[in-house]
């Protein structure tokens, strides 16, 4: 009699695997349900610490039930158990952006297009805006995001924009979303409307006849709300904006995003945001928002306190799996690089009586930090120069002694400046280094303003690592593609918009540190480590599969055959899944993955 050695080799594994069908239990007595989909042969990266490799994963419901081996999976596959060949893919958790403003931005990006990124010249900004005006009639506003102060050789002035737009306002925001530029039309518009909000922008004046020059220097705290109405901007706007928060929510899944923070959210939005969410707007996403809140509220801090009571408590009425509210805040203790507002230590580089302003005191960011401490809030606090991250750290430890030491997690939003002084604080007292890579990038008033010496601590992820501060990673989208590929790069490689890797090299990090950051990092910066972040059993099975190995980024072969430029990293994901559902998948893909 011949005897099959493939049937004997399988055969104790078929025997288990019948007997685990059959009863449903293992050897040791643990219960075990049969997982709805198993996908095998996969290279997978849980970003956790503990098992950080894997070739299997089973996924029963929303929940990962098991990762490990294929063979160790045995007693997860059932009769009606999907089993799915991954052939090799790269697997990892779903993405989490620490910064962005997909909800916010992403809505007002109706009026306001992200359209002028890839302008190279002040003609080619001033084309696309009249196109849009001469293409939309009906808009109330012509809006876009996107330019540069370097292609502007004597400023964002408003006769510019008066000239190819007269008849409604003309609102634009530069890349780094801190300088604003106005037509006429908006200047009369907002200072007739709302002229303390106006204010609050920082309008700059001409020096010889008082007038505004069209140009804006805090032109991040920006509220459309503040000048128009709901009812004013009719049905037809707000649809738009609905239907433009999921444009941006669509393309995010594409690159393997699942859950967002977007740290600017004004009340007067929250309704629309709550109208979408029931619409079934966020079913596909997770997306948490931080409070706005500026140094003009510190001057009632009756209403200030009730008004973030309200916000935590809108948190308690309307939290679930794909919205958080009344967690976290929003302040800004400075500006950019780029428009030179970001506070310094040392005077900018090529302006040696320019050291950037701040937007709170100390005393007075001691105070708003104490008080959102002592309702259990986090602070998220936009810092880019040295000296806002001083005043910031400053304040945080300030309020965790006066309010006692707890897990605050308070973090530093973009922190592209601590001192090595500083660091150990940060540490200490559990701050996180909350950063976007791509800023990194930069541009010429970048490298002008901070100086050769200076860029060498620029972004200095290395040195925050061996600090033993928590680094988590985003986008800060519209201000840079929502794409994590783009940022894993930059921070791998050290590349600056020159295409060279001169400013700190020694601070790059490993693109799988990287992905730790932007998955594992992410998801503890926004408390939600228990639930999401790393692929293991217990936790929602939000996941990517990559038809390219992205840990190959820091390799030079890597980069043989693909290159750094915007759109170039768009196709490396096949399919994005969330809560084991399908969300996204690219057109084409051989991965069969439905229920």
């Amino acid at each position: 009699m011949k005897t099959n050695i493939k049937c004997l080799i399988y055969l104790p594994f078929m025997l288990s695997l019948s007997f685990l069908i059959l009863f449903g239990c293992s050897s040791d007595g643990t219960d075990f349900r049969s997982a709805d989909l198993v996908i095998r042969n996969a290279q997978i990266f849980t970003s956790n610490a503990n098992q950080p490799n894997a070739d299997t994963i089973a996924i029963t419901g929303e929940y990962i039930t098991y990762i490990g081996s294929f063979e160790g999976a045995a007693h997860f596959i059932g009769p009606r158990t999907k089993i799915v060949d991954a052939k090799g893919r790269l697997m990892t958790p779903g993405f989490i952006d620490n910064h962005c403003h997909v909800l916010w931005i992403g809505g007002m990006s109706y009026l306001m297009p992200p359209n002028l990124f890839q302008c190279t010249t002040m003609s080619e900004i001033l084309a696309v805006v009249e196109e849009r005006a001469l293409k939309n009639p009906d808009l109330p506003i012509i809006g876009g995001i996107g330019w540069r102060m370097n292609q502007l050789p004597n400023g964002p002035r408003k006769e510019l924009l008066d000239a190819i737009v007269s008849d409604r306002p003309v609102m634009l925001m530069s890349y780094s979303g801190q300088a604003g530029w106005l037509n006429s039309k908006a200047i009369a518009l907002m200072t007739q409307r709302n002229p303390e909000a106006f204010a609050r922008l920082s309008p700059v004046r001409d020096p010889e006849t008082g007038e505004y020059t069209g140009e804006c220097k805090r032109y991040h705290v920006i509220n459309i709300l503040n000048y128009f109405s709901w009812e004013e901007l009719g049905s037809t706007v707000e649809e738009g904006i609905m239907a433009s928060i999921t444009d941006v929510l669509e393309e995010a899944l594409s690159y393997g995003v699942t859950t967002m923070h977007d740290v600017q959210i004004y009340p007067e939005f929250i309704p629309l945001l709550l109208k979408f969410r029931d619409r079934g707007g966020l079913d596909n996403v997770r997306v948490r928002g931080a409070y706005f809140v500026g140094p003009e509220r510190l001057d009632d801090e009756g209403q200030l306190t009730s008004d973030l009571n309200e916000w935590k408590a809108i948190g308690e009425r309307e939290n679930g799996a794909h919205l958080r509210f009344g967690q976290s805040l929003k302040f800004y203790i400075d500006g950019t690089m780029d428009n030179r507002t970001s506070l310094l230590l040392e005077p900018y580089s090529d302006d040696p009586t320019n050291y950037g302003t701040p937007e709170w005191t100390q005393e007075e960011f001691d105070r708003v930090t104490e008080i959102a401490d002592k309702l259990k809030l986090q602070c998220c606090t936009h810092n880019t120069g040295d000296a806002g991250a001083r005043r910031v750290i400053n304040s945080y430890e300030r309020a965790l002694k006066a309010n006692g030491m707890r897990d605050a997690r308070h973090t530093l939003e973009h922190c592209e400046l601590p001192t090595a002084e500083e660091l150990p604080r940060m540490a200490k007292y559990g701050m996180i280094a909350s950063m976007q890579p791509q800023h990194f990038y930069a541009d010429e008033m970048v490298e002008k303003g901070l100086g050769h010496e200076r860029l060498q601590h620029y972004m200095p992820w290395k040195s925050l690592e061996d600090a033993g501060v928590r680094i988590s990673f985003g986008t800060d989208w519209a201000a840079g593609p929502i794409n994590p590929a783009y940022g894993l790069a930059i921070a791998t490689l050290r590349l600056n918009y020159k295409g060279e890797s001169d400013w700190g090299p020694d601070e790059a990090i490993d693109v799988k540190s990287g992905i730790r950051h932007w998955t594992a990092d992410s998801a503890y910066n926004l408390f939600m480590e228990n639930e999401i972040g790393t692929l293991e059993p217990g936790k929602y099975a939000d996941l990517v599969i990559f038809n390219t190995d992205i840990r190959e980024m820091s390799s030079p072969s890597f980069w043989e055959t693909h290159e750094f430029a915007l759109g170039a990293l768009d196709d490396f994901v096949d399919v994005t899944m969330l809560s084991g559902r399908i969300v996204y998948q690219k057109k084409g893909t051989d991965l069969n993955l439905a229920r």
